[in-house]
């Protein structure tokens, strides 16, 4: 078994906030290893001092002292940002972003109560300090972050908008890049004082060598940061971009000097010494990492390593079942600094020393393993997917509704656990759970592919095996702890078995489907694990693995939410691909998502330049286009229910709105033989009705319809102005009892238009033949 391997489970080199600087008694924003909490206007938060908090117990704290509600609100947010950023949903009831996180990811504003949690947690690496001076008394200012994996840069990102927020009151939020390989300068916001996020998308070479799908920042994108930091000048705003090494030495050629920061590392201690005295304020922090077995495991960290070790202290804080030690005069502390030692060495040594008994059966074990995986789930529904795992491994079947097999009272004394009030099995040992499931997978290769099937089916299972109710939250948090396994696994091996396992066996739940559009969608943006899932959704999405529909519905979901919002040129490759799956449940989640994203104003010029190249250009992705564009042809607003968003405006100030020739385009393709009458029915009725409700529309209306037919016919089919004479008939057949008069003069009107447009193209084609045969008499 190799090294990595051997690690799984400990070591997920994921890119979490790369520290922080407690909440001390001084605001100043630039004290070496200091932090602060505050508002948009510059007034500073509620401070505790760090040396007060650490003597401070919780029982001790009035919760009704305002200045104390705030400081365990921000501990709060500290630790569901710690959870997030470990990816780590083992203890929420349900596969859902947190608050923070939901937060965080809004396409407009990073904020405050998010940019408050950056600033008490955030450790200022060497340099900081003038990097960010730099930056606010620099109007235009542009730096670039490179990224590398779990060094912190996205969260070092966040701190300096934080930073900007607090000092100058400035708007600070994401940018989306766009849908093409260039940034649209032009498309600046004109906002004055912001400062804005620029995350540069990943470049994607061909898949499969096959359909020579690309993807890539344009090279001269160095010389477009010239035009941005001049536009940005212009309005005192200011752009931070986060790309990795290897894309910016191919793409840096032209950009203005000085934009990347000289940043050292933060200290781990200074990281770890941030979020304890942020996350558990009533915590000795300081007694705890002056320890040298602590420092030790500390020593050369990185951020994701550091908030790694930080649970295992927050854990063992509050552990009963520490390490055992021989020796009697070591006090109860430092069994639990020992504990933490332990945990970080997946208690190794103690699994093994358990594995290895000699009384030890496969039910002992696979029970400690599905507890393990399924922590915080009550212990009746441990005990029945055990029996479970034992078919699933081939391991016999064990009935247990008699007496025959070992109960829950002899298992959970067997696995070394305890059983609280609400019947829910707890390791005391930090990290205990984890490093279970890390000796399976280490101990057990061939017992791997059938655990992961296993494991994905578990949550689908209504269990009725017992009295209690296998209610839909039970589900839910097994899903949590699945779903969380299956991506750090999958991103640690680079394999995406487990997540396909996972999408074929929620795909027919209700329940547990928005459970894994969430779980992915979160693992997209996140910053490390994010360009695996890309490169995944990408072969997913053209349906030519095993489970094709799970994995392309699951695919468009994830697309239509804020996948698709800040990285909207990969949304839409991905959603081309999977428009043209033969299965009806795609096609319907690509409607949804196409709507979903026009929902965003920043997101529709993109997302309507790229249907009509889909419509125009692309013969392969024609269907996608039809499919698109039909959603937004059928798509109106709360404003005016009757009038279609695609249709262009009357107002002179209106922003860019889509033009009559590229309307008429993506009317083409609904009004191709291959289209579905029922879908061009309803969005021609809507149009029409449009013509007929609001006169002043009617011209834009007819031209766009006369200019989609106004193509030569192909040879045995039928010709589009047939076929939209055809479809108004439907919208007003005549003779009708009810007809209304107007409505039959407009459906009138537009034949004759469609004659008239076809007698000048017939006649336009016999006066070219007539000069033809004369000139050949001649």
């Amino acid at each position: 078994m190799d090294k990595e391997a051997a690690d799984f489970g400990r070591r997920f080199d994921l890119d979490p906030p790369g520290g922080g600087a407690g909440t001390p008694s001084a605001p100043a924003p630039f004290d070496s290893g200091s932090g602060y909490t505050g508002d948009a206007t510059g007034e500073a938060g509620p401070q505790v001092p760090a040396h007060e908090a650490g003597d401070t117990g919780t029982a001790a704290m009035d919760e009704d002292d305002p200045r104390v509600r705030d400081v365990l609100a921000l501990a709060r947010a500290v630790a569901n940002l710690r959870q997030e950023a470990l990816f780590n949903f083992g203890e929420m009831t349900g596969v859902k972003l947190t608050a923070i996180l939901g937060e965080m990811l809004v396409h407009s504003e990073l904020p405050d109560s998010y940019l408050d949690t950056v600033r008490a947690v955030f450790a200022q690496p060497q340099g900081y300090a003038e990097t960010y001076r730099d930056f606010e008394e620099r109007p235009g200012a542009v730096l670039v972050l490179l990224r590398k994996p779990g060094a912190g840069q996205a969260f070092t990102a966040h701190a300096l908008l934080a930073d900007l927020r607090l000092r100058t009151g400035a708007r600070v939020g994401p940018l989306s890049f766009g849908g093409t390989n260039r940034f649209p300068v032009r498309k600046l916001p004109l906002d004055q004082n912001c400062g804005y996020l620029l995350e540069l998308p990943s470049d994607e070479g061909k898949e499969d060598g096959q359909d020579g799908d690309r993807f890539e920042i344009a090279a001269d994108f160095g010389a477009t940061l010239t035009k941005i930091q001049y536009s940005l000048e212009k309005r005192s705003s200011r752009l931070v971009v986060l790309t990795t090494p290897e894309q910016w030495e191919r793409i840096k050629h032209g950009a203005p000097p000085n934009v990347i920061p000289t940043l050292g590392r933060p200290d781990p201690k200074e990281v770890a010494a941030a979020w304890l005295a942020a996350e558990a304020p009533e915590l000795d922090a300081a007694l705890w990492l002056e320890r040298p077995e602590i420092g030790d495991l500390l020593k050369e960290q990185g951020p994701s390593e550091v908030l790694q070790i930080v649970t295992l202290i927050l854990n063992a804080d509050c552990g009963k079942d520490l390490v055992t030690s021989t020796d009697p005069d070591q006090n109860e502390f430092t069994r639990r600094v020992m504990s933490v030692v332990a945990a970080r060495r997946d208690w190794r040594k103690d699994l093994r020393s358990w594995h290895s008994d000699p009384d030890r059966t496969s039910f002992h074990r696979n029970f400690l393993l599905v507890a393990a995986l399924f922590s915080n789930a009550p212990v009746a529904h441990i005990y029945a997917k055990t029996s479970e795992l034992c078919a699933a491994l081939e391991e016999g079947d064990l009935s247990l509704k008699g007496q025959q097999g070992p109960g829950v009272i002899e298992m959970i004394e067997v696995i070394h656990a305890e059983l609280s009030d609400e019947d829910v099995i707890q390791f005391p040992k930090p990290g205990w759970d984890d490093a279970v499931l890390s000796y399976f997978w280490t101990d057990r290769p061939m017992a791997r592919k059938p655990f992961l099937t296993w494991m994905a089916a578990a949550p689908v299972a209504r269990t009725t095996q017992f009295l209690e109710t296998f209610t839909t939250d039970d589900r839910l948090l097994l899903a949590n702890r699945v779903g969380a396994f299956a991506v750090r696994w999958a991103e640690r091996h680079q394999k995406s078995e487990p997540l396909e396992e996972i999408a074929q066996a929620w795909c027919k739940d209700d329940a547990l489907w928005p459970a894994a559009v969430s779980l992915v969608s979160a693992a997209a943006l996140h910053p490390t694990l994010g360009r695996f899932i890309h490169e995944a959704l990408l072969r997913w999405s053209k349906g030519r693995r095993e489970g094709s529909l799970a994995l392309q519905k699951l695919t468009v979901d994830v697309c239509a939410g804020e996948f698709g919002r800040l990285h909207t040129g990969k949304a839409l490759r991905r959603l081309s691909h999977a428009a043209a799956s033969p299965h009806k449940e795609v096609r319907t989640a690509l409607h949804s998502a196409v709507r979903n994203l026009w929902s965003d104003p920043a997101v529709r010029q993109t997302l309507f330049d790229e249907v009509i190249t889909w419509c125009a250009k692309d013969p392969k992705r024609i269907q996608a286009g039809r499919h698109a564009f039909n959603a937004l042809a059928t798509l109106t607003t709360v404003e005016e229910p009757r009038v279609p968003v695609l249709l262009p405006s009357l107002k002179e100030d209106a922003e860019t709105e889509p033009t009559v020739a590229d309307l008429a385009k993506g009317w083409r393709t609904l009004l191709d033989p291959e289209a579905e009458d029922e879908k061009t029915a309803e969005a021609l009725s809507l149009w029409m009705d449009t013509a007929w409700l609001y006169p002043d529309r009617r011209q834009t209306i007819f031209e766009i319809l006369r200019g989609a037919v106004d193509v030569p016919g192909r040879a045995g089919g039928t010709h589009p102005r047939h076929r939209l004479r055809d479809l108004l008939y439907r919208w007003q057949p005549v003779p009708a009892p009810d007809a209304d008069p107007e409505r039959v003069r407009l459906r009138h009107e537009l034949a004759d238009l469609l004659d008239h447009d076809r007698g000048l193209a017939v006649a336009q084609y016999r006066r070219g033949a007539a000069a033809d045969g004369q000139a050949a008499a001649r």
